[in-house]
């Protein structure tokens, strides 16, 4: 047994094991993408329609709303635009060989991925220089891979698989700046990395911009803590040296181009907004006319919620903002490990399977008091573990602010996406996975064995599985072959995996 459990470990930590998750995780999210119907549940309609919106224009300024775009809101001012407009490209491409929109969403579904699995390969490395063991940083990214709602994400068209790689490219840079702001040898090239990347992917969606945010100011409190007096001088002054030292004129060229456009864009959309309409995200009938946002689904239909609890009477409790994060926690959880349909089933939603969404509860649990227990061995010499309990945090918040305010707006409980955490999962599963690890001593078998349980509950429906179990004909495109090979796939999972019930009884389930 121990022997067995020792192999299984060092097969963890292998390079072949790395391989095996980023093979897995292609073949699942290739076979959402080639055999779901769109749109998928995720806006993919949405941000397929603004790639084409956006295919008409070289440049992505816009004076005016743009002729057919207001089913998908102010877009002259939206400030999550960067995706639709570089996805524009390969769409203009795309469409120069083929007019059949199924072969070209399967295409640009196809790119999705292929950005996704960037991100995966990025955020290995994240989470190995956060001290993350390879043997847990390989587990920790089959884990995520097998959550139902990631490769389902990743295989549709949608704005967050160009983010997630972003995310983790903007997290490596903090982590060299942090280094070198400790080494008193600031490189002006990481600088500029930090500024135009970052302002660049907070345009790409702009929830980023609360990572964004604890990002700098971790920086700054890095700033200060190495530089006890005169810091902001010591570190300009560092920046001033890294720059002179640049001795060709074309690389400064360059890195100015690299700060100044992206400042340029991030004014011109979101502090633009904030001067005039006060908002960064600015309400859509406060640029265009009702009659024009009407068409906007989501926004029509907040507006009439809004109206009939105006009419009501029947105000949001103060109160309910101590309850709200609970609900909120339990959607988010229930959100990444649930089933969704497609239009053909009005897009209903079906319970997770029990095994792997009962393993995250187990994860998660144990997880938060690993972290209470042992966050001063975690976070004392670790810095860059910090960062990315910062990071979390500060997103974490935005989150429940945002979705608790569209609460008070409408009194109903959305903006509780369980894809809005995808960014951060696996920087908790580097906290969560060193806690537990501190948790379990240092018996390797110990070790070895919690992780092969938890594998094995994942694996009994995670990822594709979901999907697949959950599904019938009607989720499937429109092609004999295609819903051949899933029926067939249907009827072989029932027979080996623990699916439960496609209904629940139980109060548990708030959905019901």
């Amino acid at each position: 047994m121990t022997k067995s459990l020792q192999r299984f470990l060092n097969y963890l930590r292998s390079d072949k094991f790395y391989r095996l998750v980023l093979v897995v995780f292609i073949i699942e999210a290739a076979w959402i993408a080639i055999s779901a119907a769109y749109p998928q549940a995720f806006d993919e309609n949405y941000h397929f329609g603004l790639i084409k919106v956006y295919s008409h224009y070289w440049l992505p300024f816009f004076t005016h709303q743009p002729p057919n775009a207001d089913a998908f809101g102010a877009v002259a001012r939206d400030p999550s635009y960067l995706y639709h407009y570089l996805m524009s490209f390969p769409y203009r491409l795309i469409e120069l060989f083929t007019k059949r929109q199924m072969v070209q969403i399967v295409i640009l579904r196809f790119i999705n991925v292929g950005l996704f699995v960037w991100g995966i390969t990025l955020f290995r490395r994240v989470l190995l220089k956060a001290g993350t063991s390879k043997a847990l940083t390989n587990l920790s990214l089959m884990l995520f891979i097998l959550i139902p709602i990631v490769p389902q994400l990743a295989a549709q068209i949608n704005y967050d698989n160009l983010m997630i790689p972003l995310t983790a490219v903007m997290i490596l840079i903090t982590f060299k700046l942090t280094d070198q702001i400790r080494a008193h040898a600031v490189s002006i090239f990481d600088f500029s990395y930090f500024i135009g990347i970052g302002l660049l992917t907070s345009l790409v969606k702009y929830a980023f911009l609360p990572i964004y945010a604890a990002m700098a100011l971790f920086l700054v409190v890095v700033v200060f803590r190495a530089n006890r007096k005169h810091s902001v001088r010591k570190f300009f002054n560092q920046l001033n040296e890294s720059w002179k030292s640049i001795s060709r004129p074309l690389i400064k060229a360059t890195l100015i181009i690299l700060m100044v456009v992206p400042l340029a864009m991030f004014v011109q959309r979101d502090i633009g907004n904030l001067i005039e309409y006060h908002s960064i995200e600015p309400n859509c009938s406060k640029v265009l006319s009702v009659k024009q946002c009407m068409a906007y689904s989501p926004w029509a239909a907040n507006y009439k919620r809004h109206t009939k609890l105006v009419s009501s009477g029947n105000a949001v409790s103060l109160s309910t903002i101590f309850v709200y994060p609970f609900q909120w926690l339990y959607w988010m959880w229930f959100r990444l490990f649930f089933a969704v349909n497609g239009p053909n089933g009005n897009f209903t939603n079906y319970p997770p399977l029990p095994l792997p969404s009962a393993a995250t509860l187990i994860l998660l649990i144990g997880g938060v008091i690993a972290v209470l227990k042992w966050w001063r061995k975690l976070f004392r010499n670790n810095l860059k573990l910090l960062l990315l309990l910062f990071i979390s945090g500060a997103y974490i918040v935005a989150l429940i602010g945002q979705g608790y305010y569209t609460y008070t707006y409408t009194k109903v409980l959305e903006n509780m996406n369980g894809r809005y955490l995808v960014p951060i999962l696996l920087l908790l599963a580097a906290i969560f996975g060193q806690a537990l690890s501190h948790m379990l001593a240092k018996a390797n078998t110990r070790k070895a064995l919690f992780a092969a349980i938890i594998l094995l509950f994942f694996l009994e429906g995670g990822g594709v599985i979901t999907f697949i179990a959950r599904s019938n004909a009607s989720w499937d495109v429109e092609n004999k072959t295609v819903v051949k090979v899933n029926d067939a796939a249907r009827k072989l999972v029932k027979k080996v995996i623990i699916t439960g019930r496609e209904k629940y009884d139980s109060h548990l389930w708030f959905f019901n």
